[in-house]
């Protein structure tokens, strides 16, 4: 970083770069393979003590593309303006950076997710953190856009709240709960949704795809609750999710629909690191003692596993919506892992994931009615 010598004005180079594998078992039909799946640079930091800036660009995957580029002014803590393109404020588990999710995937619930967007945002804490809000106004539509794709906004808004965070007692003031809602007028063709319409399991396998003709024109209203319970070195974690379409339309036919999702995870590090939640979501482990050959210390190790699902009404597909002859309209199932953090900004993390469809979908022309993957991921964090 380059600092000035009063200590206002700091601007700090950042970035991540993420080395996954994938190994389908019982004959999926999806190749394994190895890939780059996040390479990110970034340039943060503050000028004048309150403008916090934030660019950066992904280029895992073989693409090249701008994640976030905002400005944060913050005069004072507790109402601090956002503008530019950052994450929409819905959902814990998008909210915590790619770099300390305690799984290598998100859940399948995070498909209906809107994830990073353009628009301004008020956000700060309330009463020493023990309300932490966030309330914005985001074009509604997706990241890298010229411009929005119609003429209506959406208004996005969560509150988290810590009622038990001055307590004395460890087992209760780790306690967290959550409410968030988006809610907009959409026009937008199911390939300009927030998703382009496709929803994935964790292995990147597609088991629902509405069809690219299929418009929306009518509100478009999500709403989510959050639970976040931690007590030393263990963490309980639970979001519910429901998504309402309204004035759905294909051909001759209208109507109004939804999609659910929701998952409950535990985690616990073995090596007795501590959790932490701070501005409104989970934070990073830090390891109590590095890894080191010429000494005893082992990094930190956790554990972790986790039950989702995620469910579409099934009249999209009994009306023609999305094809019933390749898609599915519920997904659910478990993931465990492992991860290592031999050093506070490198990890080693593996996961076994299991995927039940409700019906059978197709996957390189082959019939498939579950998914068993292992995911690995090498992992550097300067952020």
């Amino acid at each position: 970083f380059i600092e000035t010598r009063d200590k206002k004005s700091k601007i700090k180079i950042g970035g991540r770069d993420h080395g996954d594998s994938k190994f389908f078992l019982k004959g999926h039909p999806r190749n394994d393979s190895f890939l780059v799946h996040r390479a990110r640079l970034c340039l943060s930091g503050t000028l004048y003590r309150y403008y916090d800036f934030r660019i950066e660009a992904e280029f895992g995957k073989g693409n090249a593309r701008l994640n976030d580029g905002f400005m944060n002014i913050r005069y004072v803590p507790y109402a601090q303006l956002k503008f530019g393109q950052f994450k929409t404020p819905f959902s814990m588990e998008e909210l915590q950076s790619d770099n300390w999710i305690d799984f290598i995937e998100r859940s399948l619930t995070n498909d209906l997710v809107p994830s990073r967007d353009l628009g301004l945002m008020l956000h700060g804490g309330l009463k020493d953190d023990l309300i932490y809000y966030q309330l914005g106004l985001f074009n509604g539509y997706r990241l890298n856009q010229a411009s929005d794709k119609d003429n209506f906004k959406d208004v996005a808004g969560r509150i988290v709240f810590a009622p038990f965070k001055n307590s004395r007692s460890k087992a209760i003031s780790g306690l967290r709960l959550a409410g968030a809602v988006t809610y907009g007028n959409e026009n937008l063709l199911s390939e300009d949704w927030w998703n382009k319409g496709t929803f994935y399991t964790g292995a990147g396998t597609v088991f629902l795809d509405i069809k690219n003709d299929v418009r929306q024109h009518g509100s478009r209203t999500r709403y989510g609750a959050e639970l976040y319970w931690d007590w030393g070195p263990t963490a309980l974690k639970a979001e519910y999710m429901d998504v309402n379409l309204h004035g759905l339309s294909l051909g001759s036919l209208k109507g109004d629909y939804g999609f659910q999702g929701g998952y409950v995870s535990i985690s616990h590090c073995i090596t007795g690191e501590k959790f932490a939640y701070k501005n409104g979501k989970p934070s990073r482990i830090v390891p109590l003692r590095d890894f080191s050959f010429s000494s005893t210390g082992w990094g930190a190790f956790q554990v972790s596993a986790r039950l989702e699902f995620m469910k579409a009404d099934e009249e999209l597909l009994d009306l023609g919506y999305a094809d019933p002859t390749r898609y599915t309209d519920k997904a659910s199932g478990f993931t465990i892992g492992l991860n290592w953090y031999p050093k506070d900004m490198i990890r080693f993390m593996i996961n076994y994931s299991h995927t039940e469809f409700d019906d059978s979908i197709i996957v390189e022309n082959k019939k498939v009615d579950n998914e068993d993957v292992i995911i690995t991921r090498f992992e550097i964090a300067l952020d």
